[in-house]
């Protein structure tokens, strides 16, 4: 008996199991209709019909398993570990430098993990890596901090984390660059990789595989580099190629011929197990595409929402979009590669459902080029709380 997949994959309801039980014993000359409701034999039945229901959504995700784009979740994680040997990049924590400046003449000493600094935009916390000193009238005393929650919720751009949960007489803090984490590898992401991976068992050195490979290089401590964004330009023809590589952050940091370097693991990668012979490298890290944003914003004051609760809400979003854009950003032919300032709009506006209207100054897309990433360099965020807009 053929059974078509799309049943395969589909659980079955109690409804459709009782009917089946119901069916059957209909079949072999059980009297099913002259059983009451409420009756042992109906009762026995729906408990059944329950149990089976409730394993067939586990055959399901079984079944969806040994499927590359029906498998979810960790039933996806499983197969590609175990299928096409790739594994699923992991939520990394935001980590950085904060710089502290004493305007008093008390000594503080902290231990790893004591003091706890502030987003006040966002409301993300994040800790001191480090034990740290800070002597009287100390200034620009550097402390390594990590995020305390993972994921890109916890990025934060540079000057906003500028406060200390519990205030210290005197101290005063500031991020001076970004601090940026991101999720764990997306489904899709995974299912993408998955693919490209195949490209490097290729002797012709496929694109595919110069993705792959740079998207899943590892530190020697395991800890993933982080490379979201690759980009091949069309072959020169020389016996060349190039790969343009970017992380969350935009450019990666090092040296292509530095293997304890970010861009140098890349590379090494890159020349070991993508490119075939005959074939020259060149690995190169994107460089940054500094945006000084200006926005107004009119938002529904019923939502009783601050102006620095929209502004840290605008820029969380920003800060989860800009990563995604391409490198040379998005071309639509025969135009070049530029920004949309539409596409941005639309960020803004998504950032809550009580916005009613953001407009960008000025309203013109960004031109970018290869080897740009869009970074944020500055954002303002005008806003206008409207009374009675809902009614």
């Amino acid at each position: 008996m053929n059974i078509p997949l799309d049943q395969l994959i589909r659980p079955l309801s109690r409804d459709e199991v009782k009917a089946s039980i119901y069916s059957i014993l209909k079949a072999v000359g059980l009297p099913v209709t002259a059983w009451q409701e409420g009756s042992v034999a109906r009762t026995i039945i729906a408990i059944v019909a329950a149990l089976f229901a409730g394993y067939t959504e586990v055959m399901v995700l079984a079944i969806r398993a040994g499927f590359l784009d029906l498998a979810e979740g960790i039933w996806l994680t499983l197969l590609a570990k175990h299928v096409y040997n790739v594994d699923r990049l992991e939520a990394t924590f935001a980590s950085g430098v904060v710089v502290i400046d004493n305007a008093g003449g008390g000594s503080y000493t902290f231990d790893s993990g004591e003091v706890i600094f502030l987003n006040p935009a966002t409301k993300k916390t994040y800790t001191n890596a480090v034990a740290f000193t800070v002597g009287p009238l100390e200034t620009g005393k550097q402390v390594d901090l990590r995020a305390t929650e993972a994921g890109s919720t916890s990025t934060a751009g540079p000057g906003q984390i500028n406060a200390f949960e519990t205030k210290f007489l005197g101290l005063s803090c500031s991020n001076p660059a970004a601090l940026i984490g991101f999720d764990a590898e997306s489904d899709p992401a995974l299912r993408q990789r998955c693919r490209d991976s195949l490209g490097a068992l290729s002797p012709n050195g496929p694109e595919a595989a110069y993705l792959y490979v740079a998207k899943s290089a590892r530190r020697p401590d395991k800890t993933p580099i982080g490379i979201n964004r690759v980009y091949i330009p069309p072959a020169l023809g020389d016996g060349s190629v190039y790969a343009y590589v970017a992380t969350p952050s935009g450019p990666v940091q090092g040296v292509a011929n530095d293997p304890a370097t970010d861009l140098g693991i890349v590379a090494h990668d890159i020349y070991r197990k993508a490119v075939p012979k005959g074939v020259t490298a060149f690995v190169e890290s994107a460089i940054p595409k500094p945006l000084s944003l200006t926005v107004d914003v009119w938002i529904d004051a019923s939502a009783s929402l601050s102006d620095a609760d929209v502004q840290g809400l605008i820029q969380q979003k920003l800060n989860i979009y800009l990563p995604t854009i391409p490198i040379g950003g998005f071309v639509i032919p025969p135009a070049s590669g530029r920004l949309l300032w539409r596409a941005l709009i639309g960020q803004i506006e998504a950032a809550s459902p009580y916005v009613i209207e953001a407009r960008l100054s000025p309203e013109l897309d960004i031109p970018m080029v290869i080897p740009e990433v869009a970074t944020l360099a500055s954002l303002t965020v005008n806003v206008h709380q409207v009374v009675g807009a809902a009614a």
